[in-house]
């Protein structure tokens, strides 16, 4: 499906980052469809397009919400929705989303892993389990590189006071003496291991590079995580090949 959006906040939530809001904009009162974790292309004058993750709700259908890294290849991007007030786009994209129904096993861990603006597709799935009702336990992992790199975190502490259910870990990696964090220090997948015994029953989604999905989906699986339960949009736009034994 191919809209036309109005572009009604386009604001920076960090040193880098523009939160942006779309809503349709063909005066039809049109609403998006699209599953949690999926995402969307934004379609440029010149004819090219760049893939970014929803981190709006799929309950939210009247709206689309999006996190920008700024950086050389996406300020021509933000430039447009800030000064043209319009973008078109292409929805929906990516298979890694939550099922229709939600068919967890009852009690096993829902963990989210996001490194950097890959929070925007946990967030997606985050809003949407929480609005569904779902009682597993939910552990949402971000990591940064540095403390300044999160951002909406008023959200996501009063997401965690509105749900006994719902548990959130931030993680810097690159911790300096001038930084003053005061909590985990190291990389997402060693602090996940730490928390669980085993990950036998867990489903876990990931976002970010293609490295640091594998590298996390390696140390995972050997906490017992059966890999038929990560998912990520990386398996299928960078498939590492199958080693034959």
């Amino acid at each position: 499906m191919v809209v036309n959006c109005l572009v009604t906040h386009c604001v920076p939530v960090n040193a880098s980052v523009y939160r942006i809001l779309l809503q349709p904009g063909d005066g039809d009162n049109r609403r998006f469809s699209f599953k949690a974790g999926q995402y969307l292309n934004i379609q440029q004058p010149n004819g090219q397009s760049n893939p970014f993750s929803i981190a709006s709700s799929p309950d939210q259908a009247d709206q689309l919400e999006l996190h920008i890294d700024h950086h050389d290849s996406t300020a021509p991007i933000i430039q447009l929705l800030q000064n043209e007030g319009a973008v078109t786009v292409e929805l929906p994209l990516g298979d890694c989303c939550l099922p229709a129904p939600l068919s967890f096993k009852t009690g096993a861990p829902i963990i989210l892993v996001a490194a950097s603006t890959g929070y925007a597709q946990m967030q997606s799935i985050l809003l949407n389990l929480l609005n569904r009702g779902l009682s597993n336990p939910i552990h949402l992992y971000w990591g940064a590189k540095q403390a300044s790199g999160f951002y909406l975190m008023d959200q996501l502490e009063s997401l965690q006071q509105q749900h006994d259910n719902f548990h959130f870990t931030p993680v810097v990696s690159d911790v300096t003496e001038h930084c003053q964090w005061q909590g985990r220090e190291g990389l997402l997948h060693q602090v996940i291991i730490d928390d669980f015994d085993n990950l036998s029953d867990a489903e876990v989604y990931i976002s970010g590079s293609p490295l640091m999905v594998y590298a996390t989906l390696d140390v995972l699986t050997d906490h017992g995580l059966p890999e038929k339960q990560a998912y990520s949009d990386v398996f299928h736009y960078a498939p590492r090949e199958k080693v034959s034994k």
